[in-house]
């Protein structure tokens, strides 16, 4: 039977809610937390998503911190949080649009009102709660059992409601605050379908781990109970083997293992060739008192000695090296860069000179340019001006001719 605080009968508000999967995994982590490490108070959380036109989509929640029954306003932690990830969650923008909380089967309680209206007080006027049945957690269901939430959206204080079983008077008003069931849809992307999958397969070897130390720490119980004290070959390999492994894990102690054999054989190679060498005679090369024979090293050993001075020899190339060497390298590097820049700076220093090559050619051009017109504009002027005194002297001429004549 549904609590006092649901409203059974109350009209549909037509709002629709998208819950994602990142969401519930949250919630999930969140209530795994608080029981292992046996903490107190009660489980909630904040959602956060986006909110228009009916439709509620609640992508991302958090840790609430609860106090005496209320968000903690202390320290203003909550109000960090949110911005915190407005900031990292641009686009589309982030707010407020409800809670999470452990709740009952058939309805919030009291307790759950209170936070509730607290929260839509302070950020989402139409927030919604998501209830997390812990009833469901207790008993193991088919795979095709339907998730343990319910969503609940509040209604305000004035809204006519009718309970089941109640009668509508004239009038009355409802309690300040109670609670309608809203429809929902879990929605999800191909980026969140592939970290749940990778958090599946987590969770699935970690489920098996636990059902196996379980199993074996019940029949030690029994066992102790029954006092009996014939134990099979069987049951001691059962209680030999460790916990299962998943395949995964398998595949790493498998590379492990291969590794820590290579090395056990590399050490055995190691130590064989180091007794042979021990074993040799003397050479003449570690001691001058000791003469050059043909028995003197041996011969038949002279392969192998080989093959070891040409493995040091590699050795000495691979292994990074220190002191001396690692500086004249790193000094050999360095006058490798400065070359290096140096090239490109006489590069760009050429390039600065063709440049201004070209440049000089240029203004010699126009200057010649320019001096072959201001000549030809000097000769016009002066041809005008000698044709005229030209005229002058022909205009003297004909008035001595004229003068000629009267006479």
């Amino acid at each position: 039977m549904a609590t006092p605080l649901v409203a059974v009968q109350a009209p549909e508000s037509g709002q629709r809610v998208q819950v994602h999967p990142l969401v519930l995994l949250t919630a999930s982590d969140l209530i795994t937390r608080h029981r292992v490490r046996q903490l107190e108070g009660p489980v909630a959380g904040i959602l956060l998503g986006q909110q228009s036109k009916g439709q509620v989509s609640a992508e991302y929640a958090f840790t609430a911190k609860i106090n005496n029954g209320l968000l903690d306003q202390t320290d203003d932690w909550t109000n960090k949080r949110i911005e915190q990830y407005k900031e990292v969650h641009k686009d589309p923008a982030l707010e407020v649009v409800g809670w999470f909380t452990l709740c009952p089967e058939n309805g919030p309680l009291p307790e759950h009102a209170v936070l509730h209206k607290q929260l839509t007080t302070l950020y989402a006027e139409n927030g919604i709660l998501l209830a997390i049945h812990p009833e469901a957690f207790r008993q193991i269901e088919g795979s095709k059992a339907r998730l343990p939430i319910s969503v609940y959206e509040g209604l305000a204080e004035g809204d006519q409601i009718m309970s089941e079983g109640a009668m509508q008077v004239d009038g009355s008003e409802a309690a300040a605050l109670r609670f309608r069931h809203v429809p929902f849809v879990i929605e999800t992307d191909e980026t969140e379908m592939i970290a749940i999958n990778y958090v599946a397969k987590g969770a699935g070897s970690a489920t098996a781990v636990s059902r196996a130390q379980q199993t074996k720490s019940e029949d030690s119980q029994e066992q102790q109970a029954s006092g009996n004290k014939n134990v099979t070959e069987e049951d001691k390999k059962t209680q030999l083997r460790g916990p299962s492994l998943t395949p995964e894990e398998e595949d790493q102690i498998a590379g492990l293992t291969t590794r820590l054999n290579s090395i056990k054989m590399l050490q055995e190679r190691l130590h064989l060739m180091s007794k042979l060498v021990e074993s040799m005679p003397p050479s003449y090369l570690a001691d001058q008192n000791v003469a050059l024979s043909s028995t003197s090293p041996s011969p038949e050993y002279l392969p192998q000695l080989r093959n070891i001075q040409a493995l040091l020899t590699r050795l000495s190339l691979l292994s990074p090296t220190g002191g001396d060497e690692a500086t004249s390298l790193q000094q050999a590097a360095k006058a490798q860069a400065n070359d290096v820049t140096m090239t490109s700076i006489l590069s760009i220093l050429g390039q600065d000179v063709q440049g201004l090559a070209e440049l000089g050619r240029k203004f010699v051009t126009v200057e010649q340019q320019k001096s072959i017109r201001t000549k030809s504009k000097g000769g016009v002027g002066q041809g005008s001006y000698g044709g005229l005194d030209d005229y002058g002297s022909r205009a003297g001429g004909l008035t001595s001719d004229s003068g000629l004549l009267m006479m």
